[in-house]
């Protein structure tokens, strides 16, 4: 349906066709299209943080925010990135965000490098970096002029990754931070930003609590179309700076915006014989309208108990600080990616991996080896994981969403005829008891040479673990029913 936005004429007037076509779904009627069977298959899927912020590759990702720091009005920890700026690169009127651009190269950047590792890794699922918050594209866009095919790389970096990743029989997702960028920058004159002539990369100049005006709600939407019409994603995420219309501004311009194009998403999906999935975060849409994303936290608000009833997605970073690239990051550990990773699944839900590839495109070793660990303990375990359903019970022993976890931690899933028992610590005398309702037909270790001996006593199950352990981290085993 062809809408029209009507402002009162006092003010000014938009018209403008709206993402929403005629299809089998409007606005009102997300919630019966469910969600696409390949999601709940897959369990894990890889996203990346990548644009020109990876460049100074400092503190954090919210630098091109964090450099236009104005004391009095920004919170006082954003100093530091404002004071590295100028002292690294000059003053921010002279050297502001814009002047990363030519910096930004991508030249050693291949696509179908990433592609062959989330395959390795056991993703079912890849989400490209198409926008952050900072208003920086990276795909031929017609609606955004600064982007990485016009400048910087001049490459299109959404289309190789879609290319690439389709070649390897994964899901594309896009990944779009754009509901924020009409509020994400400081401007002053004393500011690069101040000058009109870059306001295709910093937004209109806007004061400090403006509110938004109906074309940044509509401007939105033609990004996200166009991306949908251009990439055909199976997946599109929504981060949470949509709801900051709302939240800050109480104006509902944005989620009304997101209501059209996710119906108009969905009707896509149906003309191009595909399920697709969007998520999004705090209090965007409602449960079942499309799929709810925690980013870090575990568990899905409004749910009875520990599982979901409809599955879900939370986020995890492979290295600290940042979700960009930093000079000087490290290693999360292994263990508590997996730790997540199970916790995850046991709830009905998936995880995605963040990467944060170099400016030149390039990925850290130790954000490679991340996933080439997880890759090794998914041809092991994965048989319970991909695929599989929650149990009747989640598990026992606390997991959170760190990736910590108590030491007798055990996590359930469940897959044809039978549950898999994850747990976390292996015991010193090799035996573990598991509480267990009857007896089950078979118990086998994932990833032993050998069977295993075991018992079922006073209402426990009882394994005898051999000496040589499957895997490096965490252990499951395959219970089968009777």
């Amino acid at each position: 349906m062809k809408n029209v936005l009507m402002i009162p004429i006092a003010l000014f007037s938009v018209f403008m066709c709206s993402a929403e076509e005629p299809g089998k779904f409007t606005s009102e009627t997300l919630a019966e299209y469910g969600t696409a069977p390949w999601f709940g298959e897959a369990k894990l899927g890889v996203s990346m943080h990548w644009s020109l912020y990876s460049v100074p590759a400092y503190k954090t990702e919210w630098y091109p925010n964090q450099m236009y720091y104005v004391e009095g009005v920004d919170k006082p920890y954003k100093k530091e990135v404002a004071d590295y700026h100028r002292k690294t690169f000059g003053d921010q009127k002279e050297f502001g965000y814009k002047d990363f651009v030519p910096m930004f190269k991508a030249e050693n950047f291949d696509a179908d490098y990433y592609a062959d590792l989330v395959k390795k890794s056991g993703a079912g699922y890849f989400v490209a970096p198409a926008i952050h918050h900072d208003g920086f594209a990276m795909w031929d866009s017609e609606e955004i002029e600064w982007n990485a095919v016009k400048m910087g790389p001049k490459r299109d970096i959404v289309q190789e990754f879609s290319d690439a990743m389709r070649k390897q029989d994964i899901k594309l997702g896009v990944s779009t931070h754009y509901g924020r960028h009409w509020r994400y920058y400081t401007f002053r004159p004393e500011f690069d930003n101040w000058d009109p002539r870059y306001e295709g990369l910093y937004g209109k100049r806007r004061g400090d609590n403006d509110s938004p005006r109906p074309e940044d709600a509509l401007q939105w939407e033609r990004v996200l179309t166009e991306l949908i019409d251009n990439y055909q994603p199976d997946y599109t995420f929504i981060d949470g700076g949509i709801c900051d219309g709302h939240a800050k501004f109480n104006t509902e311009m944005f989620r009304e915006a997101l209501y059209r194009v996710t119906a108009y998403y969905y009707n896509q999906s149906d003309e191009w014989g595909r399920d697709v999935v969007l998520t999004w975060k705090r209090d965007a849409m409602k449960i079942g309208e499309a799929v709810y994303d925690t980013e870090g936290k575990q568990g899905v608000p409004g749910s009875a108990g520990p599982i979901a009833e409809l599955p879900w997605e939370s986020h995890m970073n492979v290295k600290k600080p940042g979700w960009c690239y930093i000079e000087g990051e490290k290693a999360i550990e292994v263990k508590s990616i997996l730790a997540k990773f199970i916790d995850v699944v046991s709830r009905n839900g998936n995880l995605m991996l963040n990467l944060g590839p170099k400016a030149d495109g390039t990925l850290p070793k130790l954000q490679e080896q991340a996933l080439l660990d997880l890759g090794e303990w998914m041809a092991v375990n994965g048989e319970g994981i991909t695929g599989s359903r929650p149990w009747k019970i989640h598990g026992t022993g606390e997991i959170d969403h760190h990736g910590h976890f108590d030491k007798e931690a055990i996590r359930f899933t469940q897959k044809a005829d039978a549950v898999y028992a994850y747990f976390v610590t292996w015991p010193d005398d090799k035996t573990l008891a598991i509480p267990w309702g009857t007896k089950p037909g078979q118990v086998d270790l994932l990833g032993a040479k050998t069977a295993v001996a075991w018992e079922f006593k006073d209402g426990n199950l009882i394994v005898k673990l051999p000496k040589e352990l499957p895997c490096k981290y965490l252990w499951g085993l395959k219970i089968g029913m009777n």
